[in-house]
C-alpha cells in the first residue's frame, strides 16, 4: 500500500514525572497523556467502505489471518494504528492465547470460535484521504474518538489526558496489564522510535531459592548467574537463570556464601538446562532471595528477570509457590495431555491452600470453585487454566495477615470472586456496582464485604432457579460511608449469616468505634439488604 508508513515506536523509560525520571521526560516542560500497554500484534489497518486490509509493522499483508477484522466496513476511508489482541476468560489481553492465531495463516472456523480477536485502535494516521500524522497527538485522538469505534471488533481504548501517570500505572497493575505508554500531547506521528512516547513496564517480584550458579565468561572465579527455583510438593522446581541486577560487591559476597554451600548434585526435582555452556556449580538450597521479572514464559520460567537481593529474615520453606501454567501452541493430542496433566498438578496445589482459606472464606464456595475447575480440565483446559490463575490471585489476597483493608482493594478481590462464580452460574448471576469514586479509599474490616457478597450469591442467587441480581453500592453521607450489598433472593434468615453479621459487628466496633454498624434487612420473598456504616 502506497499510503503505509512505518509505525511510531516508544522508548523504554521511567514514568514521566515519576521517581528517577530524566530531564527529557520531565512533566514541567511537556504535558503527557497516558494509555495502557496491550499484549498483542502491532498492526496498521487500511479501512475502506467495503473492506479492511491489515498490515504488520513491516508492511506484510496479514488480512487472511484475521478474517473477522477484515470484514469490518468503515463508514469512511482511514488508516489506523493499533494492536490485534485476544482476551482470556477474565477479559485480559493474552499474548499466549493470541499465539494460536499467529501461527494460522488461514484459521479454521473452530479456531475462530475458540480464539476471537479484536483490534485495539490507538492512533489515526489518515482520514478521508487526508494525512493526519502532522497533527498533534491530542488532536488525532479527538478525531479517533469522533469515529465512535465501540464495537467488539474495533475498539478505541481509553487515553488519560488529565490523570496522574502513577494512577494509570497502578490501575494497569491491578488489572494484569504489562504497563503504560506516556505520549506527549503535542507530539506528531514520527515513524520509528521516538522519545515523545515512553513505555513504562511493570515489574513483579517472586521469592526464589538458589540451587546453583554459573561463572562469568571472562572470569571463571566470578559469579555470572544464579539458577533459582520454587518449592513444590515434588521438590524444588527450576524457574530460570538470573544474571543481572548484581553489584560487584554482591557478586563477591554471593560467590563466597555459595562456595560454602557446594553440593555434588542438582537440588532441583526437574531437569535443568541452563542457557549457557558453562559449568554449573550446584549448592544446597538454603539461601532465599527475591527477583524482579516481567512475565512467566510458556515454559514456566521467569521472563526478563533481575536479582533484587537475599532475604535473610525468611526461611526457604516460607516461599510461596506461584500458579504458573504454560501457554502452548497447536492442538496436537500430546500438548493437550501435557496441559491437562499440568492443570491436575495446579489443582492439587490449590487444594493444599483450602484448609487455610476455610477459616476466612465459605467452604461451600471453595469446594464448588475447585469442582468447577476440575470439570473444565477435560472439556476446556484453557478456561480451566485462566480460572486457576484467578483463584490463585484470590487466595493470595485472602491469605493476607490483615485486620483492615480499603473498599478499593476489597472490590478488586470481589471481582475475582465473581469471575469464579460466573464460571459456575453463567447468566444466572447478574451484578451491579454503584460505587462513588470518593468511597474507594474508605477503610473497613478485612474480608467483611467479601463475606456479605458471598452470602448474597449463596442465599440469594443459588436458591433461585432463574438466578438473580446482586447490587453492591457505596456512597458518602457526611462524615460516614454507607456500603450496601443487596440481593433479590428469598430473603430468609440463615444461621451462618447471623454468625457472620455478629463477627463483622464486633470488628466494626473494635476498629472504628460505636458510630460504625452493620444492619440487615430481610424481606421474605423479596431479598436481603445488608449495610455497613463506617467513618470516612
Amino acid at each position: 500500500m502506497s499510503d503505509l508508513i512505518r509505525p511510531m515506536l516508544p522508548v523504554a523509560g521511567p514514568l514521566p514525572g515519576g521517581p528517577g525520571c530524566p530531564p527529557e521526560f520531565s512533566t514541567v516542560e511537556f504535558r503527557w497523556a497516558f494509555e495502557f500497554s496491550w499484549d498483542g500484534i502491532r498492526c496498521l489497518a487500511s479501512a475502506e467502505p467495503d473492506r479492511m486490509r491489515l498490515f504488520s509493522g513491516t508492511h506484510r499483508d496479514i488480512t487472511a489471518s484475521y478474517p473477522e477484522l477484515a470484514a469490518f466496513a468503515g463508514r469512511r476511508r482511514m488508516l489506523l494504528d493499533g494492536k490485534i489482541v485476544a482476551l482470556d476468560s477474565c477479559d485480559r489481553p493474552s499474548f499466549a492465547r493470541l499465539a494460536r492465531r499467529m501461527n494460522a495463516p488461514r484459521p479454521t472456523s473452530m479456531l475462530l470460535r475458540q480464539v476471537p480477536v479484536s483490534y485495539y485502535v490507538f492512533d489515526l494516521l489518515s482520514l478521508d484521504g487526508r494525512c493526519t500524522t502532522g497533527l498533534p497527538y491530542q488532536r488525532r485522538r479527538e478525531l479517533l474518538a469522533d469515529l465512535e469505534l465501540t464495537g467488539e471488533l474495533l475498539v478505541a481504548p481509553p487515553c488519560f489526558l488529565d490523570t496522574d501517570g502513577q494512577t494509570v500505572l497502578d490501575t494497569a497493575a491491578q488489572h494484569g496489564l504489562p504497563g503504560v505508554i506516556a505520549k506527549r500531547v503535542d507530539s506528531l506521528y514520527q515513524p520509528g522510535r521516538s522519545r515523545s512516547w515512553v513505555r513504562t513496564t511493570l515489574r513483579q517480584t517472586q521469592e526464589v531459592i538458589i540451587g546453583g550458579w554459573v561463572a562469568e565468561r571472562r572470569r571463571a572465579a566470578g559469579l555470572g548467574a544464579l539458577l533459582v527455583g520454587v518449592p513444590t510438593e515434588e521438590g524444588l522446581r527450576y524457574v530460570g537463570q538470573v544474571g543481572i541486577g548484581f553489584t560487584e560487591r554482591s557478586r563477591r559476597e554471593l560467590r563466597e556464601r555459595l562456595t560454602e554451600l557446594a553440593a555434588p548434585a542438582s537440588p532441583f526435582a526437574d531437569e535443568v538446562v541452563p542457557s549457557s555452556d558453562r559449568l554449573v556449580h550446584w549448592v544446597a538450597p538454603r539461601l532465599l532471595g527475591e527477583v524482579a521479572y516481567q512475565h512467566w514464559t510458556r515454559h514456566g520460567r521467569l521472563g526478563h528477570s533481575s536479582w533484587r537481593g537475599l532475604r535473610p529474615g525468611k526461611h526457604p520453606a516460607a516461599v510461596r509457590t506461584p500458579v504458573v501454567l504454560s501457554a502452548r501452541e497447536g492442538d496436537d493430542a500430546g500438548a493437550e495431555q501435557e496441559l491437562i496433566a499440568e492443570l491436575d498438578r495446579a489443582v492439587a496445589q490449590v487444594r493444599a491452600e483450602l484448609r487455610t482459606l476455610r477459616d476466612q472464606i465459605s467452604p461451600h464456595f471453595l469446594h464448588n470453585t475447585v469442582s468447577t475447575i476440575v470439570a473444565l480440565i477435560s472439556t476446556d483446559p484453557s478456561r480451566a487454566r485462566d480460572l486457576l490463575i484467578v483463584f490463585a490471585e484470590f487466595a493470595r489476597y485472602s491469605l493476607r495477615r490483615a485486620t483492615q483493608t480499603t473498599l478499593d482493594d476489597e472490590l478488586e478481590n470481589i471481582e475475582r470472586y465473581l469471575t469464579l462464580q460466573r464460571a459456575r452460574f453463567g447468566a444466572r448471576l447478574q451484578v451491579q456496582f454503584q460505587v462513588v469514586p470518593g468511597a474507594l479509599p474508605v477503610a473497613l474490616p478485612f474480608l467483611a464485604l467479601q463475606q456479605l457478597v458471598d452470602n448474597a450469591v449463596r442465599n440469594g442467587i443459588e436458591r433461585k432457579q432463574v438466578g438473580g441480581t446482586v447490587t453492591i453500592s457505596a456512597r458518602l453521607e457526611g462524615p460516614e460511608c454507607l456500603i450496601t450489598v443487596a440481593d433479590d433472593g428469598p430473603g430468609e434468615q440463615d444461621a451462618d449469616l447471623l454468625a457472620t453479621l455478629q463477627t463483622i459487628d464486633d470488628q466494626l466496633h473494635e476498629g472504628f468505634g460505636e458510630r460504625s454498624a452493620v444492619v440487615a434487612d430481610l424481606v421474605p420473598g423479596s431479598g436481603t439488604t445488608i449495610s455497613l456504616r463506617v467513618p470516612r
